[in-house]
Parts: C-alpha cells; structure tokens; sequence
C-alpha cells in the first residue's frame, strides 16, 4: 500500500481534473444555449450625421465667479454650474 500522503495527492489531483472537466461541460452547455449573434441586416445603424461616435459638442462660456470677503469664503460646492451654454456661431 503506497504512503499516505502520496493518496492524498492523488485524490487532490483528481479533485482538480475533476472541476477542470466540469467547467469545460459547462462552459460548452452555455454556449450552446447562447443566442446567435445578429445578422448583418439586424445591426444598429448610427445616425447620418458629420459627428465622431461618443463626441460631444458643447460650447460654453465662463460667467463671473462672484466676489466674497475672507471671512466668508465661497466653497467649492457654491461655485458649480458657473458656465452658461453657447449656441454655435454666437461666440
């Protein structure tokens, strides 16, 4: 009968194969059940526009930062928003 510790490394290495195979099996079931991917008629279309997908343009012009003594210092939270938008071609 082989030592001990050699059955105990054999069970662990069979444990491991074991779950490697399992997620194999499972892997492939899920993939089986996945839906196919769309057709090429299927497929979103972007808008017909002259613009870069994900680019924004705005166009926004600083307004005054309000004056305060020291005493009473304006925070950071008191100065959001300070930008009023632009329409293009009136700047």
């Amino acid at each position: 009968m082989p030592p001990p510790e050699v059955l105990l490394h054999t069970l662990i290495g069979l444990i491991v194969v074991a779950v490697l195979i399992a997620g194999f099996v499972l892997g492939a079931h899920l993939h089986a059940t996945e839906t196919p991917p769309p057709l090429p008629h299927e497929q979103p279309r972007r808008p017909i526009t002259d613009r870069l997908p994900g680019a924004a343009f705005e166009f926004r012009r600083p307004l005054q930062v309000p004056r305060s003594n020291q005493k009473q210092r304006l925070r950071p939270y008191q100065l959001r928003a300070r930008t009023e938008q632009v329409p293009p071609g009136h700047d």
